[in-house]
Protein backbone atom coordinates (compact mmCIF):
# COMPACT_ATOMS: atom_id res chain seq x y z
CA UNK A 1 0.00 0.00 0.00
CA UNK A 2 2.02 3.61 -0.72
CA UNK A 3 1.39 2.62 2.67
CA UNK A 4 1.49 -0.46 4.30
CA UNK A 5 3.48 -1.74 7.58
CA UNK A 6 0.10 -4.15 8.52
CA UNK A 7 0.94 -7.27 9.31
CA UNK A 8 -1.15 -8.27 12.23
CA UNK A 9 -5.00 -10.20 12.02
CA UNK A 10 -6.39 -13.25 12.59
CA UNK A 11 -7.85 -15.72 9.76
CA UNK A 12 -7.64 -19.33 9.79
CA UNK A 13 -8.52 -21.00 6.46
CA UNK A 14 -11.51 -19.69 5.09
CA UNK A 15 -12.98 -18.10 8.50
CA UNK A 16 -13.13 -14.56 8.86
CA UNK A 17 -12.34 -12.43 11.89
CA UNK A 18 -14.19 -9.03 11.97
CA UNK A 19 -11.97 -6.87 13.70
CA UNK A 20 -14.57 -3.52 13.34
CA UNK A 21 -13.84 -0.57 16.07
CA UNK A 22 -10.63 -2.49 16.89
CA UNK A 23 -7.65 -0.52 18.77
CA UNK A 24 -4.91 -0.64 16.30
CA UNK A 25 -2.92 1.70 14.93
CA UNK A 26 -0.61 1.61 11.79
CA UNK A 27 2.46 4.55 11.56
CA UNK A 28 3.57 4.77 7.05
CA UNK A 29 6.81 5.87 6.72
CA UNK A 30 7.67 6.35 3.23
CA UNK A 31 10.66 6.41 1.41
CA UNK A 32 13.03 6.32 -2.11
CA UNK A 33 15.49 4.13 -1.82
CA UNK A 34 18.78 4.29 -2.95
CA UNK A 35 20.25 0.88 -1.29
CA UNK A 36 17.07 -1.62 -0.65
CA UNK A 37 19.50 -4.67 0.83
CA UNK A 38 21.08 -2.06 3.24
CA UNK A 39 17.81 -0.92 4.34
CA UNK A 40 16.65 -3.97 5.39
CA UNK A 41 20.45 -4.75 6.65
CA UNK A 42 19.99 -1.37 9.28
CA UNK A 43 16.18 -2.77 10.27
CA UNK A 44 17.65 -6.20 11.07
CA UNK A 45 20.50 -4.33 13.39
CA UNK A 46 17.91 -2.21 15.40
CA UNK A 47 15.21 -4.87 15.80
CA UNK A 48 18.68 -7.47 17.20
CA UNK A 49 19.37 -4.74 19.38
CA UNK A 50 18.04 -4.65 23.16
CA UNK A 51 15.89 -1.26 22.38
CA UNK A 52 14.61 -3.21 19.42
CA UNK A 53 13.90 -6.46 21.45
CA UNK A 54 11.84 -4.35 23.71
CA UNK A 55 9.97 -1.96 21.55
CA UNK A 56 6.46 -2.48 21.80
CA UNK A 57 5.60 -2.50 18.36
CA UNK A 58 6.09 -4.98 14.93
CA UNK A 59 7.13 -3.48 11.59
CA UNK A 60 6.85 -5.19 8.00
CA UNK A 61 8.99 -2.92 4.81
CA UNK A 62 6.13 -3.20 1.53
CA UNK A 63 7.88 -2.65 -1.65
CA UNK A 64 5.91 -0.24 -3.97
CA UNK A 65 5.45 -2.32 -7.08
CA UNK A 66 2.92 0.30 -8.65
CA UNK A 67 2.28 3.64 -7.20
CA UNK A 68 1.75 5.76 -10.26
CA UNK A 69 3.90 8.81 -10.67
CA UNK A 70 4.74 8.47 -6.71
CA UNK A 71 8.32 8.94 -5.85
CA UNK A 72 8.18 6.59 -2.61
CA UNK A 73 10.09 2.84 -3.63
CA UNK A 74 9.92 1.44 0.36
CA UNK A 75 7.26 1.74 2.69
CA UNK A 76 7.77 0.91 6.64
CA UNK A 77 4.63 -0.23 8.36
CA UNK A 78 4.71 0.00 12.22
CA UNK A 79 1.92 -1.75 14.01
CA UNK A 80 1.15 -0.66 17.38
CA UNK A 81 -1.56 -2.50 19.29
CA UNK A 82 -3.37 0.04 21.07
CA UNK A 83 -2.96 3.79 21.86
CA UNK A 84 -0.65 2.67 24.76
CA UNK A 85 1.56 1.39 22.30
CA UNK A 86 2.24 4.73 20.89
CA UNK A 87 2.76 6.62 24.42
CA UNK A 88 5.36 3.45 25.61
CA UNK A 89 7.11 3.74 21.62
CA UNK A 90 7.87 7.34 22.27
CA UNK A 91 9.29 6.60 25.39
CA UNK A 92 11.28 3.80 24.50
CA UNK A 93 13.17 5.25 21.73
CA UNK A 94 13.67 8.91 23.22
CA UNK A 95 16.17 7.43 25.07
CA UNK A 96 17.62 4.38 22.99
CA UNK A 97 20.96 4.90 21.01
CA UNK A 98 20.37 2.15 19.03
CA UNK A 99 17.63 4.09 17.30
CA UNK A 100 19.83 6.91 16.34
CA UNK A 101 21.96 4.61 14.93
CA UNK A 102 19.27 2.98 12.80
CA UNK A 103 18.04 6.61 11.44
CA UNK A 104 21.57 7.53 10.42
CA UNK A 105 22.22 4.32 8.20
CA UNK A 106 18.81 4.93 7.27
CA UNK A 107 19.33 8.40 6.08
CA UNK A 108 22.33 7.08 4.20
CA UNK A 109 20.17 4.88 1.64
CA UNK A 110 16.54 7.20 1.42
CA UNK A 111 15.28 10.28 1.25
CA UNK A 112 11.84 10.05 3.49
CA UNK A 113 8.70 10.96 1.67
CA UNK A 114 5.72 10.25 4.19
CA UNK A 115 5.00 9.88 7.92
CA UNK A 116 1.52 8.57 8.40
CA UNK A 117 0.04 7.57 11.44
CA UNK A 118 -3.86 5.58 10.99
CA UNK A 119 -6.28 3.66 13.04
CA UNK A 120 -7.81 0.07 12.37
CA UNK A 121 -11.85 0.77 10.91
CA UNK A 122 -12.95 -2.39 9.41
CA UNK A 123 -10.64 -5.28 9.00
CA UNK A 124 -10.86 -8.94 8.31
CA UNK A 125 -8.67 -12.03 7.26
CA UNK A 126 -5.07 -11.97 7.68
CA UNK A 127 -2.92 -10.38 5.93
CA UNK A 128 0.50 -12.03 7.04
CA UNK A 129 -0.68 -14.61 4.94
CA UNK A 130 -0.93 -12.22 1.58
CA UNK A 131 1.80 -11.35 -0.34
CA UNK A 132 0.57 -8.69 -2.46
CA UNK A 133 -2.31 -5.90 -2.04
CA UNK A 134 -4.27 -3.64 -4.00
CA UNK A 135 -4.27 -0.51 -1.60
CA UNK A 136 -6.44 2.74 -2.22
CA UNK A 137 -6.10 6.29 -0.49
CA UNK A 138 -9.60 7.75 -0.51
CA UNK A 139 -11.76 10.81 0.76
CA UNK A 140 -14.51 10.04 3.25
CA UNK A 141 -16.94 12.49 3.83
CA UNK A 142 -18.79 10.46 6.36
CA UNK A 143 -17.41 6.89 7.07
CA UNK A 144 -20.12 5.61 9.23
CA UNK A 145 -21.98 5.55 6.29
CA UNK A 146 -19.62 4.10 4.00
CA UNK A 147 -18.13 1.59 6.18
CA UNK A 148 -22.42 0.30 6.09
CA UNK A 149 -21.86 -0.13 2.58
CA UNK A 150 -18.66 -1.39 2.63
CA UNK A 151 -19.36 -4.20 5.51
CA UNK A 152 -22.68 -5.35 3.28
CA UNK A 153 -20.78 -5.58 0.04
CA UNK A 154 -17.58 -7.52 1.08
CA UNK A 155 -19.84 -9.59 3.40
CA UNK A 156 -21.64 -10.51 -0.13
CA UNK A 157 -18.52 -11.08 -1.74
CA UNK A 158 -17.23 -13.67 0.91
CA UNK A 159 -20.59 -15.19 1.02
CA UNK A 160 -20.17 -15.92 -2.95
CA UNK A 161 -16.47 -16.54 -2.85
CA UNK A 162 -15.49 -13.76 -4.24
CA UNK A 163 -13.20 -12.56 -1.41
CA UNK A 164 -11.39 -15.02 -0.37
CA UNK A 165 -8.10 -13.20 1.29
CA UNK A 166 -7.80 -10.22 3.84
CA UNK A 167 -9.20 -6.59 3.18
CA UNK A 168 -9.83 -3.69 5.27
CA UNK A 169 -10.33 0.31 6.01
CA UNK A 170 -8.27 2.37 7.89
CA UNK A 171 -8.91 6.44 9.07
CA UNK A 172 -6.06 8.52 9.01
CA UNK A 173 -5.27 10.22 12.37
CA UNK A 174 -2.27 12.40 11.25
CA UNK A 175 -1.33 12.72 7.64
CA UNK A 176 -2.76 14.47 4.45
CA UNK A 177 -4.10 13.93 1.11
CA UNK A 178 -6.48 11.70 1.70
CA UNK A 179 -8.92 10.68 5.08
CA UNK A 180 -8.82 6.73 4.53
CA UNK A 181 -6.76 4.14 3.38
CA UNK A 182 -8.13 0.90 1.88
CA UNK A 183 -6.91 -2.48 1.20
CA UNK A 184 -7.69 -5.76 -0.42
CA UNK A 185 -4.83 -8.68 -0.68
CA UNK A 186 -4.27 -11.52 -2.30
CA UNK A 187 -2.20 -14.52 -1.80
CA UNK A 188 -0.27 -13.77 -4.80
CA UNK A 189 0.26 -11.66 -8.13
CA UNK A 190 -2.70 -13.69 -9.91
CA UNK A 191 -4.96 -14.52 -6.89
CA UNK A 192 -4.84 -10.16 -6.40
CA UNK A 193 -5.65 -10.06 -10.12
CA UNK A 194 -8.58 -12.58 -10.34
CA UNK A 195 -9.61 -10.28 -7.29
CA UNK A 196 -9.73 -7.34 -8.72
CA UNK A 197 -11.20 -8.24 -12.05
CA UNK A 198 -14.50 -9.65 -10.41
CA UNK A 199 -14.50 -6.13 -9.14
CA UNK A 200 -16.18 -4.38 -11.97
CA UNK A 201 -20.08 -3.24 -12.96
CA UNK A 202 -21.22 -6.18 -14.18
CA UNK A 203 -21.01 -7.76 -10.77
CA UNK A 204 -24.39 -6.63 -9.12
CA UNK A 205 -23.29 -6.25 -5.62
CA UNK A 206 -20.17 -4.35 -6.38
CA UNK A 207 -22.21 -2.22 -8.67
CA UNK A 208 -25.25 -1.61 -5.44
CA UNK A 209 -21.59 -0.69 -3.35
CA UNK A 210 -20.10 1.62 -6.13
CA UNK A 211 -23.52 3.69 -6.58
CA UNK A 212 -23.93 3.98 -2.48
CA UNK A 213 -20.77 5.54 -1.86
CA UNK A 214 -20.03 7.77 -5.21
CA UNK A 215 -21.13 10.80 -3.33
CA UNK A 216 -19.37 9.89 0.01
CA UNK A 217 -16.12 8.87 -1.14
CA UNK A 218 -13.68 9.59 -4.40
CA UNK A 219 -10.29 7.82 -5.06
CA UNK A 220 -7.31 9.59 -4.95
CA UNK A 221 -4.77 6.80 -5.53
CA UNK A 222 -4.49 3.21 -6.43
CA UNK A 223 -1.18 1.10 -6.25
CA UNK A 224 0.08 -2.49 -5.42
CA UNK A 225 2.23 -3.27 -3.02
CA UNK A 226 4.32 -6.39 -1.50
CA UNK A 227 5.86 -7.36 1.45
CA UNK A 228 10.03 -7.75 1.51
CA UNK A 229 10.46 -8.80 5.42
CA UNK A 230 8.55 -8.78 8.68
CA UNK A 231 10.20 -7.74 12.23
CA UNK A 232 8.34 -8.65 15.17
Amino acid sequence: MKKIFLFLLAFSGFSFADDHGSDIYYAYFGMTVSNPPAVVAAMDKFMASECGQTAPFSVALMGEAFNGHEPQTHTFVVTYEGAQALNDTFATLSTCPEYGTFLTELSAVSVATEQTLVKSVYEAGDWTQDTAFAVFEINVRNEASYIDAYKKFTDAAIANGQLTRSFGVERVVAGDDYTHFAFIGGSDMANLMATMDLLNMDNADFAEFQNSVRRNRSIVRRGIVTPIKAWD
